[in-house]
């Protein structure tokens, strides 16, 4: 039952922090979005705003901040990979959350069948062409059509309330 007068239209919007704490409470995976820009040279971010958007043809989205270094080499390369990280993978998540410019200087990987990036060890990566983008607010929607997956036999990371957390399944 509402209280309001039901017309959303006509109401302010919620401030960042409150909708920060909105969106923590919101239990997801965990996953590292790579590309390897037109230098050559691979970059990354740790991320949780993904999500199916199509089965067939098979399309996932990814949300990028538009002030990520990640998102132009992104844009240029036409492609990404999305590595679902598995249980014990949070130094991964935290080396490609933070602002160092060497992430992958660390972190195990290979290049993919698409020569992206692929964490080694992760519960599942993915392998993108970009097929369409849409700036929203202060992020870049980009949509990738799926080329080649490879998935493992780990339990996932989980992310709640600003804290990794286990999955149980």
């Amino acid at each position: 039952m509402s209280d309001g007068d039901g017309n959303a239209a006509a109401m302010a919007p919620v401030g960042v922090d409150e909708l920060r704490k909105f969106a923590g409470n919101f239990a997801s995976g965990v996953v590292v979005l790579t590309t390897t820009g037109k230098d050559g040279i691979p970059y990354g971010l740790t991320m949780n705003a993904v999500s199916c958007v199509s089965l067939d043809p098979p399309l996932f989205l990814a949300c990028v901040d538009k002030g990520s270094a990640t998102l132009t080499p992104l844009l240029a390369s036409g492609a990404f990979a999305l590595n679902i990280l598995a249980r014990g993978q949070e130094v991964i998540s935290n080396t490609f959350a933070s602002k160092n410019s060497d992430k992958f200087a660390q972190i195990a990987h290979a290049k993919g069948k698409a020569d992206q990036p692929l964490i080694e060890g992760a519960l599942a990566s993915a392998e993108f062409r970009v097929v369409d983008t849409l700036e929203v607010g202060d992020h870049v929607i980009v949509v990738g059509e799926a080329v080649a997956s490879t998935i493992g036999d780990e339990s996932p990371l989980g992310y709640f309330r600003g804290k990794y957390a286990r999955i149980e399944y």
